[in-house]
């Protein structure tokens, strides 16, 4: 007969950001690697909203990260990766229709919605949610001027909504947020600028390729391996060695191969143990 416990939850990490977000989830994306990878372990939430800005994320925190939301709710992790929309360039552009700058924020707002978004996620619930924020990858301007005139019919002679130096400098001010309120950083702009075929790591010039998701979630998955290690995912434990050793983000209930099968009452009795005491 199984005895009667409190209700389980795995932790919970959370994706926030615009589109490079919302299609984390696509086949290769970084979020799919993320959630293979924290299966059994913790589960990913998907909060990518495509063409949004900071502005416009700013209405979404009050239904997303609600200052009342009960602390069995307070996600352990959310990741902030904002910024490519809010780089696009302010009008007018030349041969440009005034909308295609209608994602603009400039940087002293952006700056400030950043701060806001920190600031309410970890006053959300018990105030125990960690904040990981993400720069913006470079932008192949040439390559996204492309794709707009093949696919929007853009005058080949525009001017380019949006440029790599423009975004470089979102980048800049994530950093230098990421500094001023303690928060961990993955430095995705960086990572990309790094290989000497970084265009081969966006898709349109713009939006993440297979091998640039794969740049993206290496380095999430550093900056929580280097700053938050207790949401690492680890390789289950025997009870008796997880008990004595540190709290890390274990298997959710004992691998099958731990069971004992003439008891398997005394084996989850043993893990209940871990799981009722650890707090992510």
């Amino acid at each position: 007969m199984v005895a009667d416990v409190a209700p389980f939850r795995r932790p919970q990490i959370c994706l926030f950001g615009d589109s490079i977000t919302q299609f984390a989830f696509q086949q290769g994306g970084w979020g799919a690697i993320l959630a293979s990878e924290y299966q059994r372990h913790a589960d990913v939430l998907l909060r990518g909203y495509s063409g949004y800005n900071t502005r416009w994320a700013l209405e979404l925190l009050p239904y997303l990260f609600p200052a009342d939301c009960p602390a069995s709710q307070t996600p352990a992790l959310v990741t902030i990766f904002l910024g490519a929309n809010d780089a696009n360039r302010p009008a007018p552009l030349s041969l440009q229709p005034e909308a295609s700058s209608r994602q603009h924020v400039p940087l002293s707002e952006y700056r400030a919605n950043l701060e806001t978004i920190i600031r309410t996620i970890r006053q959300m619930g018990d105030g125990s949610a960690r904040v990981l924020l993400i720069t913006p990858p470079p932008v192949d301007h040439n390559a996204w001027h492309a794709h707009c005139v093949q696919c929007y019919g853009l005058d080949p002679n525009a001017e380019p909504n949006r440029h790599y130096t423009v975004t470089a400098r979102y980048a800049e001010v994530v950093m230098a947020v990421a500094a001023s309120t303690s928060t961990p950083v993955a430095d995705v702009h960086s990572a990309f600028a790094s290989h000497t075929d970084w265009r081969s790591l966006l898709d349109d010039g713009l939006h993440p390729s297979a091998r640039g998701h794969a740049v993206i979630a290496e380095e999430v998955r550093e900056t929580i391996r280097r700053h938050f290690p207790e949401l690492t995912p680890k390789a289950p434990l025997a009870p008796s060695r997880s008990l004595g050793g540190p709290a890390r983000l274990t298997m959710d209930f004992p691998d099958h191969k731990l069971i004992n099968p003439t008891d398997p009452g005394a084996t989850f009795a043993a893990w209940r143990g871990i799981i009722e005491s650890r707090k992510y």
